[in-house]
């Protein structure tokens, strides 16, 4: 095992750490729940569209990317990578999303408090370990299912 995935998860789950990325990573779910709930003129039901939403596409994505590794694998090294950094950008999105539902509650994420901005904080460390454990999964599956690595191209 080359143990490539996980040195990119390890890489982006280091680069997710900067105290700006968790709270800018937040804006579309919350934004989207806030919407959901003035449509539906209940706040709460907006937050749980969300949340249901994330955990369904989290789980789609990595399926996603788990299917397509074969196609990925035979692309340049740089090009691994890059591909890697997107899904890992829109995994951490969403799971810092569910994170920050599931820590706070639906009533608490729609009613706040003061404290709110400290779940934002906590919410994004433990997203930053579903990109590693994103990374690691990945070098099972190709192990696993003997994807043999090409030689990449520079």
């Amino acid at each position: 095992m080359r143990y490539r995935f996980t040195k990119y998860g390890f890489i982006n789950a280091l680069w997710s750490l900067i105290p700006l990325v968790p709270l800018f990573s937040l804006f579309p779910g919350v934004l989207t729940a806030m919407a959901i709930g003035k449509l539906t003129n209940d706040c709460e039901t907006g937050y749980r569209v969300v949340l249901w939403a994330s955990g369904l596409l989290i789980i789609i994505l990595i399926a996603s990317y788990a299917y397509r590794l074969d196609k990925i694998l035979s692309r340049t090294e740089k090009d691994i990578k890059l591909n890697f950094g997107y899904w890992s950008l829109i995994l951490y999105t969403l799971s810092n999303t569910f994170g920050l539902i599931i820590i706070l509650g639906v009533k608490m994420a729609c009613h706040g408090d003061g404290q709110t901005i400290l779940v934002c904080m906590f919410s994004g460390p433990i997203a930053s370990l579903t990109l590693l454990v994103f990374g690691i999964l990945m070098d099972i599956i190709t192990t696993v299912a003997n994807i043999s690595y090409p030689q990449a191209r520079q």
